[in-house]
């Protein structure tokens, strides 16, 4: 009965957040219309088709948050607010969850939205012939239904309490793309997307620029302000910078990696620093198949040997924050004993010791500055514990496709900035998933991952998740590094950039002072 009444009220509280929102807008008395910025990315854009592309990284995301929306946004306080759904109810299990959708709406295409045209895009990534690696991340859904035309009603294979949460991120599960597109341009359409976003793409150079400009019959009358947005790939932080500094770019992507320009954009007052705490962490992937790692002696030495403080300084200027978890500051996670090996060289030694044969691997590493300062700071404390690690350099646009394949020894990898714990951790750590990099298998983490995603209380979700934390520390299946701490930095005239959720610089609601 308790159970109940907890649910019912709980209805409540998303019915309200559904209902008590018209849209996330800021008020608009200092908002400027007009202007173009020029966006400094990480990496260049694969494209946009999951069938092609997968998943997207955070420099697709940016984009897709001006070409696209998704169901429901999120506010500067975390809370799930309307976009192309304006409410949202759960069943009482958390198994069904019924979204009305947004009226009047139009694809850029001219293609109505509708729910027809929802369930088009989750039965295309959900359909086994498509064999979308995308597929994974919505495994935990039945199946989508359109009732009616404006209604979409998710059935999911377990209850999930925070559901309208985890549809907020930019990726390409949850954005919305025209079925008439992607149905008429065939191969063309993964370089040509068409959304109901606030911006319509007009030209793409690979390598060099996107443009997108304003959609003047975009939904949420008076947005966006910008005429423009143009995105560059700018791999090398430094040039990034550099872009930033002569007015080139207006906004960059950076991280702590480059901590000394983010330490002097903090004291320039022509420039902003834009800074989001947030959950998930820096990680690195054992693959428990292969040798040495196949021996949890080994894996436990090489974590046992690091010096997080040290690396941090080394590489950050003690910007980056040590973890030995994946939730971090921006999770409702919190773990007491979160299972970590303690730091202890010595210790190190005698079970590399014990191992009894020599340890020699190598370590992928991004072909850039800081991938290699990464690498040669771990080098460093291996070698002191009696292990030989080669640095093995490749462009950053493949670590992805060597990581899936299992084409590694030792691969840097994250876990991503996420409302709910459950989409990353399921996928990273479950038994059969195409994303389980370490090619580890264990029924009891099986079951604690099982039962974190299908428990309604918080509390024993909270208990279930730092037992799995503790699992996989002391079986060192993966090892954390660093918090996730986002940032960009930006021409102090701009402004309206939300909180950097999910690490996406989401520009789409931006203008110019």
């Amino acid at each position: 009965m308790k159970a109940a009444i907890r649910s019912s009220t709980l209805a409540r509280i998303f019915l309200v957040a559904g209902f008590g929102v018209a849209m996330s807008v800021s008020p608009a008395s200092a908002q400027k219309s007009g202007g173009s910025i020029t966006v400094g990315l990480e990496l260049d854009i694969p494209g946009f088709d999951p069938l092609k592309v997968g998943v997207f990284d955070t420099s697709a995301e940016t984009a897709a948050a001006a070409i696209f929306d998704t169901l429901v946004g999120l506010d500067d306080n975390g809370k799930p607010v309307p976009k192309l759904a304006v409410s949202w109810t759960p069943s009482d299990d958390f198994k069904t969850w019924t979204f009305k959708l947004r009226q009047g709406v139009k694809f850029h295409d001219g293609t109505p939205f509708n729910a027809e045209a929802f369930k088009a895009n989750f039965d295309r990534q959900k359909d086994p012939a498509n064999k979308c690696r995308c597929a994974f991340y919505i495994a935990g859904t039945n199946d989508v239904q359109a009732p009616d035309e404006y209604t979409v009603v998710y059935n999911l294979i377990d209850p999930s309490v925070n559901f309208p949460a985890i549809l907020t991120i930019q990726s390409s599960n949850n954005v919305v793309q025209s079925p008439t597109a992607w149905k008429t341009k065939g191969d063309d359409y993964n370089r040509n997307p068409v959304g109901t976003g606030p911006y319509i793409l007009k030209s793409w150079t690979a390598g060099d620029r996107m443009v997108l400009e304003k959609n003047p019959d975009y939904w949420n009358k008076g947005h966006p302000y910008l005429d423009r947005i143009v995105l560059k790939p700018l791999p090398d932080a430094q040039s990034r910078f550099a872009s930033l500094q002569s007015g080139e770019a207006d906004i960059v992507w950076d991280d702590e990696y480059d901590a000394d320009n983010i330490q002097k954009a903090q004291k320039d007052p022509k420039m902003k620093v834009h800074t989001y705490a947030g959950s998930g962490a820096a990680v690195y992937a054992f693959n428990t198949k292969v040798a040495p790692f196949d021996d949890v002696r080994v894996r436990q030495a090489l974590v046992m040997a690091i010096d997080r403080k040290k690396m941090s300084q080394a590489i950050t200027n003690g910007l980056a924050r040590p973890t030995t978890n994946p939730y971090g500051d921006g999770s409702w996670v919190k773990c007491k004993d979160d299972g970590a090996l303690p730091e202890d060289l010595e210790k190190a030694k005698a079970l590399l010791k014990d191992y009894g044969k020599p340890v020699d691997f190598k370590m992928v590493v991004t072909a850039t500055p800081r991938g290699r300062n990464i690498g040669q700071v771990l080098q460093q404390f291996w070698k002191r514990a009696g292990a030989n690690m080669e640095i093995e350099q490749i462009d950053q646009a493949t670590v992805v496709p060597r990581a899936f394949m299992r084409q590694f020894q030792l691969i840097p990898w994250r876990i991503v900035d996420l409302a709910d714990p459950d989409p990353q951790m399921y996928a990273n750590f479950h038994t059969g998933s195409p994303v389980a990099l370490a090619n580890y298998s264990n029924p009891e983490l099986d079951k604690l991952l099982e039962d974190a995603r299908t428990s309604p209380d918080q509390a024993k979700r909270i208990e279930d998740y730092c037992a799995v934390s503790r699992h996989i520390n002391q079986n060192a299946i993966w090892f954390w590094t660093f918090q996730n701490t986002y940032y960009a930095i930006s021409t102090s005239k701009l402004k309206g950039l939300p909180k950097i959720y999910h690490g996406v610089i989401d520009v789409s609601d931006t203008w110019l002072e």
